[in-house]
């Protein structure tokens, strides 16, 4: 999606059933991805319970990681992979460890970048 695009999906408000999704893709405990997020793990069941949307950042940060998600799938060819390098600090992200950075959007977009370098053999 452009940016555009996630930001009308956010404001319009997406299903909690994306980060159900999102934990059997990417492998993390709902904990963990409700922290990447902000939220902790009632509050995500709260909503399940209520049959409410995440809306605006929530929904926006949850958007990004599952688009991360999926183009490190793609680059890496399986999510166990991705999520292999996602512990590992990177030399492309100073020395940090991409997982480190995806409570931040700003974050998810550096790992994002990093990617797409890994992708086309950009190792400088």
């Amino acid at each position: 999606m452009n940016p555009y695009q996630v930001i009308d999906t956010a404001e319009k408000g997406i299903s909690i059933r994306i980060f159900d999704k999102l934990v059997s893709q990417s492998g993390y405990s709902k904990a963990a991805l409700a922290a990447f997020i902000g939220l902790d793990v009632r509050t995500i069941s709260n909503y399940k319970n209520k049959n409410k949307d995440l809306k605006k950042t929530d929904a926006e940060h949850l958007l990004k990681l599952k688009e991360l998600f999926d183009k490190g799938q793609e680059v890496f060819g399986s999510s166990e992979e991705f999520v292999r390098w996602l512990g590992k600090p990177s030399y492309g992200l100073e020395g940090r460890l991409p997982e480190a950075l995806l409570n931040y959007i700003s974050g998810i977009e550096l790992v994002s970048r990093e990617l797409t370098r890994i992708e086309y053999g950009d190792f400088s």
